[in-house]
């Protein structure tokens, strides 16, 4: 398959990059700055773009046959890339006829937190996930109403830098009862299994080990 990762130079983004690659996979990798990033290689284009400047998108997107979003702020003090960032970029993939579009989002993103057990209200109320995840939700409820794409919106609880054991939960909702954690390496291999699956499409899923 011919997939642009977007947001490709960040710590899930790499791994992301790497499996796909190792799955033999054409990888377009979309960042801001290439120095960030791994030369390119046989497999692998590596693509100078801003997910803000709506005009750099679509000739990275043209010719793909699915785009995972990976997209996250930084600093982590400003939603704008998921709301903005994701429209620009889902906008651009409708326009070449790319349908599939997988986003990585939050778990209890848009969830009425009444709803939630202690623990995930807890997680809900840290200054950086409270300041973000209205824009997170914002990101979904846009995506999750479009009919011009294939879309599916992956639910992460905290990411960690372990290993991947491959022991991912999924479940078609806001959270996984009682996981609050996923390894960066394991949701990059979700992410992957996913499209490569073409399961899940237009739901939302929350994930954890």
């Amino acid at each position: 398959m011919r997939l642009l990762i977007a947001g490709a130079s960040g710590r899930t983004g790499r791994l992301l990059t790497e499996r796909a690659l190792e799955h033999g996979h054409e990888v377009t990798a979309l960042v801001r700055d290439a120095s960030y990033f791994p030369e390119p290689g046989e497999h692998l284009r590596v693509v100078v773009g801003d997910v803000l400047s709506p005009e750099t998108l679509v000739s990275a997107v043209e010719g793909q046959d699915a785009v995972i979003s990976v997209l996250a702020p930084r600093p982590r003090t400003n939603g704008r890339v998921y709301v903005e960032g994701t429209r620009n970029l889902a906008d651009a993939s409708a326009r070449v006829r790319v349908r599939r579009f997988v986003a990585v989002s939050a778990e209890g993103a848009g969830a009425d937190s009444r709803t939630l057990t202690l623990a995930y209200r807890l997680v809900m109320r840290i200054p950086v996930v409270a300041r973000l995840y209205p824009e997170i939700a914002r990101m979904e409820s846009e995506l999750r109403a479009r009919t011009d794409l294939d879309w599916t919106v992956v639910r992460p609880p905290i990411l960690t830098n372990g290993r991947r054991n491959g022991a991912v939960r999924h479940t078609v909702g806001p959270v996984v009862a009682g996981g609050l954690r996923i390894s960066r390496a394991d949701l990059a291999g979700y992410l992957l299994e996913l499209v490569e699956s073409g399961d899940h499409v237009r739901e939302s899923v929350a994930v954890a080990n």
